[in-house]
């Protein structure tokens, strides 16, 4: 295999690396600035910002409007499915610990995702050690919950019901995020550009937010700090982060970008302890590594596979490459 090729097969992945580097470090602050803003505040402000800037930014107005025509289902799906990702992994987090709502959304990723491309892509099977990683991360989230459930999470003891509501806000975030992975790569696939699905991706999640907003009266203060904040995470946590995000999935195949996901985890695991309110669990370190390891394992197959399946078709370019 060729340097160039070997650097096309890498790009994806890494690009999909640098999100979750920004991502797991703007989980932790999302969960501390969550204790005193809401969500839908947080959300509505930070999205209007960078959905300003990715449309003023693109250039031509009328192919999107065109695109967007062609791809109407799709780009109402991905809006949807980036709606209920945000909004319910900022709730999640009002309630659980950073690195244990991002084990679960990430433990259960996986699984979805597979059940979900028996649909959205049938063409890509699952291999047999995607297929186990799987279901060894569905192991170590259960674990994360019991422990959690027991009060041996680095936030303390969480109630009964605040757990259950927390699962189903990370049921919520893991679903959609599969959903935002294959939607995005199903209009990569039909010619649509990461910018163009970018100018056009925030507008339910918007509408979502301000309808939440005057329905629960949960305007917060404009205050300089708070203003600091939520420009931090539109700027960083969204424009930079999901531009990478979104180049990587078109060169990326949806179930290692899900395997990918569980980079977060150490990483969040190490920021979240800046915030005063967490403290340290031994508990909590062994989930995320078990996560973490099946996580190495399936994005190892599928890279192997990748690698075999150029191997025997050389003159083969990969579709996303052509399409990047």
């Amino acid at each position: 295999m060729s340097s160039e090729a070997r650097l096309a097969l890498a790009a994806g992945p890494l690009l999909v690396l640098g999100y979750c580097v920004i991502n797991s470090t703007k989980s932790v602050f999302e969960g501390a600035l969550v204790q005193g803003l809401s969500p839908e505040f947080i959300a509505f402000n930070s999205f209007v910002i960078a959905q300003a800037f990715y449309f003023l930014t693109l250039r031509d107005k009328q192919a999107l409007k065109s695109v967007v025509r062609r791809c109407l289902p799709d780009v109402i799906m991905l809006n949807i499915s980036t709606a209920v990702c945000w909004i319910a992994v900022l709730y999640a987090f009002t309630v659980l610990e950073p690195a244990v709502a991002n084990s679960v959304i990430i433990g259960l990723g996986p699984t979805i995702t597979i059940v979900l491309g028996f649909k959205l892509r049938p063409g890509t099977k699952a291999l047999p050690l995607e297929l186990a990683a799987a279901a060894a991360m569905l192991a170590a989230m259960g674990y994360l919950l019991a422990m959690a459930s027991d009060g041996a999470s680095a936030i303390g003891e969480v109630p009964t019901g605040e757990l259950v509501f927390g699962l189903v806000m990370c049921f919520l975030t893991s679903i959609s995020l599969s959903g935002v992975t294959y939607y995005t790569k199903r209009l990569g696939d039909a010619g649509m550009t990461v910018p163009q699905m970018m100018a056009s991706r925030f507008v339910a999640l918007i509408v979502a937010t301000l309808t939440l907003l005057v329905v629960r009266d949960s305007f917060g203060p404009y205050s300089p700090g708070n203003v600091g904040a939520i420009l931090a995470i539109s700027v960083v946590g969204v424009i930079i982060s999901l531009y990478l995000l979104q180049q990587g999935i078109v060169r990326t195949e949806p179930i290692t970008v899900s395997m990918l996901f569980g980079t977060n985890l150490l990483i969040t695991y190490i920021t979240q302890f800046l915030d005063p309110r967490l403290h340290q669990s031994q508990h909590t370190f062994i989930g995320i590594m078990a996560v973490s390891a099946a996580m190495c394992l399936g994005t190892w197959a599928r890279w192997r596979h990748g690698k075999r399946t150029k191997a025997q078709n050389p003159a083969q370019q990969p579709v996303e490459e052509a399409k990047a």
